[in-house]
């Protein structure tokens, strides 16, 4: 499916600001909401960062918001197929022609990254479309991350793993600082507790941002089922509720994902920003939360597909346990490709006693990684030439696991949708 034009001209504006070298700082971008008339101002937020989750905490918690009747603003990153998927209203990304007209009028500020520039697009078209409360999930760290342009009413930190250590620091002391240093609002909720990285997180944090764990506002426990599945159910008490459902989010670590999103909940209830939630508009919220790319499974012409984007060594570890858990375990077919940066042998290592036939494929992207170094992470793998030719030569009778990128999953899902 071809883009419209006006869409097509937002990717071109956006293309060169990829190549720009990024440097930290938040003076840009400051700048920029300053001459935008500050529109983060006086719009509730809460702010989502941590090495992996992110994405599927705040999906959780806008939905959430959402099923109470509010107007919400949901900003994430990366997209996977389309740009416009990183800014949503009231769950419907925004429309092509809308991010234009503001990704024209912050083309004259030239020192903005891709990054930084449709950061400040949401946080302006936030504003313009009246959002009752804004979800922002952050790129990358979080001290210098543009979505750190605002002091967040809530901070919630998913986890610490060792993503972008390049930019971040060589251990996870170092990162945790770095996103630690993002935990400045009025309430900073910590999401998977990890007692070595406490004092680094105290230390790094604002002195006057009340830090806990979600553990202490809401309780979230998985269940024992019957047959093994991706899915968990759980049993959640908050706000004065009971329910329990199964969680419409594949993979045992959406339990700590959704109790984080409650846990943000609970904040912004205690602060009174919101109306306090009733248990219709929790469960219906939680039922309704979709996040595409992780562990989703798509059928395709008799083909079965399941798309995750595990793309670090943590998120691999999740991923592949979930799939042994489940009773996957040498009943998956592999289509993987990474990044340059990202630790090939280990992830490869982890996949290889799970999966049967093996597909390698390179990705479009200048920090792709080089295909024969895939092809020798995976002994007697066939080589694809593109996403789409190891899409079509996947066997019918198999499920295949399509992993190692987020962009490698958005490409399948552009082709399987058939917006290639």
């Amino acid at each position: 499916m071809s883009r419209p034009p006006l869409a097509v001209e937002l990717d071109r504006l956006l293309a060169h600001r990829f190549e720009a070298r990024v440097v930290p700082g938040l003076e840009r971008i400051a700048k920029v909401l300053a001459e935008l008339g500050h529109p983060e101002q006086g719009l509730p937020s809460v702010l989502v960062l941590g090495t992996n989750g992110k994405g599927s905490t705040a999906a959780f918690l806008a939905s959430i918001l959402q099923s109470m009747g509010l107007r919400v603003g949901l900003y994430t990153s990366p997209h996977l197929v389309r740009v416009e998927e990183r800014i949503r209203i009231g769950g419907t990304p925004l429309p092509p022609e809308e991010l234009l007209v503001w990704v024209q009028r912050l083309s004259r500020f030239s020192e903005l990254s891709y990054f930084e520039t449709l950061t400040a697009a949401a946080f302006a078209a936030f504003a313009e479309n009246h959002v009752d409360i804004a979800v922002m999930e952050a790129g990358l760290g979080g001290r210098w991350d543009a979505t750190n342009a605002k002091a967040h009413e809530v901070a919630l930190l998913t986890n610490v793993g060792t993503d972008h250590q390049d930019w971040l620091g060589p251990t996870r002391a170092h990162i945790a600082a770095e996103k630690a240093a993002a935990l400045r609002g009025r309430e900073a909720i910590v999401g998977e507790w990890d007692e070595s990285l406490c004092e680094v997180i105290r230390t790094h944090a604002d002195p006057q941002t009340r830090l806990s764990q979600a553990s202490q506002w809401v309780t979230v426990e998985p269940l024992p089922t019957d047959e093994p599945s991706l899915f968990s159910t759980v049993r959640a008490h908050a706000f004065g509720e009971e329910w329990q459902l199964q969680l419409p989010l594949a993979g045992p670590f959406q339990v700590h994902n959704y109790r984080l999103a409650l846990a943000g909940l609970g904040a912004l209830d205690k602060l009174q920003l919101v109306p306090r939630p009733s248990r219709d508009a929790l469960i219906a919220g939680t039922l309704a939360t979709r996040w595409p790319g992780r562990l989703e499974e798509i059928r395709w012409q008799g083909r079965r597909f399941l798309l995750d984007g595990a793309h670090n060594l943590e998120a691999m570890t999740a991923l592949t346990q979930a799939l042994a858990a489940a009773g996957l375990a040498g009943k998956l077919d592999l289509v993987f490709s990474c990044l340059s940066d990202k630790p090939l042998a280990a992830m490869a290592e982890l996949l290889r006693p799970l999966v049967g036939e093996v597909q390698v494929t390179p990705l479009p992207s200048p920090r792709a990684r080089d295909l024969e170094e895939l092809a020798r992470a995976f002994p007697g793998c066939r080589v694809a030439a593109s996403v789409a030719e190891a899409l079509e030569a996947a066997a019918p009778h198999r499920l295949t696991l399509v992993t190692g990128s987020l962009r490698l999953v958005g490409e399948a899902l552009s082709f399987l949708r058939g917006q290639a």
